[in-house]
């Protein structure tokens, strides 16, 4: 039997390892802000920029909330990387000062002070948090949602109204808010306390806030025919058949982004804390953590395209199962101890999860600062868009850019410093933000990429004649990393 950790000693006021954990989270955003200024925008990145200068309740790929926090951001800051990025960095130091809270409520100050190097430690949670996507807020308010929970048993039962604010902050970042309501709700089902809690007025509350909290979303989509839904459904179900080789490639990149040790040691704290789903906290974390590793992987083995980092917030709830189990006076019991937990292992854990973090930093600062003796590079997606963007707008003048693929709408608009026109014949964000944006008749200079873009007589069935006017090579050193092609869709304007 494991001990109920409200019968555990708590700490008194910096006895809990609150000036370590704040330690290691600046030094951590200290790392991560330095990144997030020197590596280029990724494509993902800058369609959300494009999201965020027009802000909606609601788009199509995601729901909102990632725009709406890039929008004040770009608006201080500017057009640059460090202001797409800042939002990230600072809902990451959020995300590990909620998750080590809770740590330090079932496991004390060494859980605290685990998780939070846990979480520098683990790639997708230190040098993938440097990204502004949507599983930025996603981490944050999975953990805020979990450190209310345990709280709302913990202390005051009110603390589920933050719990459903939470969940419904997980919903406006991404469609696997679903995921943890779906765990939340085992988890309350599956516990006599749990079971007690659902006959006070305090859960339906939360149900409530959550709800509210995630209205403007809903509504967009009910609104709109529910083409968030259909997206990702129509993403994620894609498969006829199983491929074992896209189950191994899911393992053996979320070992990667995870690191191999703390994978195996934290999926090991999580099937034990499986078998313990009498206390409703437990039982929240265990069904958020190996469940949904469980989904997203079998969805990977049967979608082609499905990505490893989809599994990352069922990770994120085994890594605290993993700091708890680690600390937690019940496991230092030698036949308790095992793979899920004690120092030695967690020790382990944390080299082999720093070291490949360093690793990839290396590699990152290599790659950008070493000319590579290899073609394609590595990094070539992500350079030579400033460059094409620049000549683009030397042959539009005033006229404003169109792009047919959304990479291209993303990179060359941030550069650009302006929306271009999306005249893709894919739905994507501006389908629903600007669905007509050649309407006014005025000319477009139309900008194409060799690789990304159909080619001219495809694109002329759908827009009408295109006249050439010209194009440019990005380069590096001799190499061509990218071919832009210009186009105009209206007679060029005058000039003189």
């Amino acid at each position: 039997m494991s001990a109920d950790p409200h019968e555990l000693p708590q700490p008194r006021p910096g006895e809990g390892g609150e000036r370590i954990v704040l330690a290691i989270v600046l030094a951590g955003a200290a790392v991560r802000l330095v990144l997030g200024a020197l590596v280029p925008i990724t494509v993902d990145e800058a369609y959300y920029v494009d999201w965020a200068r027009h802000l909606q309740p609601g788009y199509l790929d995601h729901p909102p909330l990632v725009a709406w926090l890039l929008a004040p951001s770009l608006a201080l800051l500017g057009s640059s990387t460090l202001a797409v990025r800042l939002p990230a960095v600072l809902l990451q130091a959020g995300t590990t000062l909620l998750a080590a809270s809770l740590a330090r409520a079932r496991g004390g100050r060494a859980g605290a002070v685990t998780l939070a190097l846990l979480l520098q430690a683990v790639p997708i949670f230190s040098l993938g948090a440097t990204l502004m996507t949507p599983d930025a807020p996603l981490a944050f308010a999975w953990a805020g949602a979990l450190f209310a929970l345990e709280r709302a048993f913990r202390r005051d039962p009110r603390w589920f109204v933050a719990a459903g604010a939470f969940l419904g902050l997980a919903a406006l970042s991404k469609l696997h808010g679903g995921l943890l309501a779906f765990a939340f709700l085992a988890a309350l089902l599956a516990s006599s306390r749990g079971r007690s809690a659902l006959a006070s007025p305090w859960p339906w509350a939360g149900v409530v806030a959550a709800a509210l909290v995630a209205s403007p979303m809903l509504f967009w989509n009910a609104a709109n025919g529910w083409p968030s839904i259909l997206f990702q459904a129509s993403h994620g179900a894609r498969g006829r058949a199983l491929s074992l080789g896209r189950l191994a490639g899911s393992l053996g990149g979320q070992a990667g982004y995870v690191s191999p040790v703390v994978l195996v040691l934290a999926a090991a704290a999580a099937w034990r804390a499986l078998r313990r789903l009498e206390d409703p906290v437990t039982a929240a974390l265990a069904l958020s953590a190996l469940p949904v590793v469980a989904f997203f992987t079998a969805l990977a083995a049967l979608t082609p395209g499905a990505l490893p980092h989809w599994a990352a917030p069922g990770w994120l709830s085994a890594c605290v199962l993993l700091a708890v189990a680690g600390s937690s006076p019940d496991l230092h019991r030698p036949a308790e101890r095992g793979w899920g937990g004690g120092t030695r292992h967690l020790r382990s854990a944390l080299g082999v999860g720093f070291g490949l973090s360093g690793l990839l930093l290396v590699l990152i600062g290599v790659v950008f600062l070493v000319e590579l003796p290899i073609s394609p590079n590595p990094i070539d997606e992500l350079r030579g868009w400033s460059e094409g963007a620049r000549a683009a707008r030397a042959v539009a003048g005033d006229a404003r850019l169109a792009a047919d693929h959304w990479i291209v709408l993303g990179q060359v608009g941030f550069a650009d410093g302006r929306s271009p026109a999306y005249v893709g014949e894919r739905r994507s964000g501006p389908t629903f933000y600007d669905p007509a944006p050649l309407a006014s008749g005025a000319p477009h200079l139309l900008v194409t990429v060799e690789g990304l873009d159909p080619p001219r007589a495809e694109l002329e069935v759908r827009l009408g004649p295109l006249s050439p006017a010209g194009g440019f090579d990005a380069k590096d050193g001799a190499r061509v990393i990218r071919r832009y092609r210009f186009w105009w869709l209206a007679a060029p304007p005058r000039r003189g």
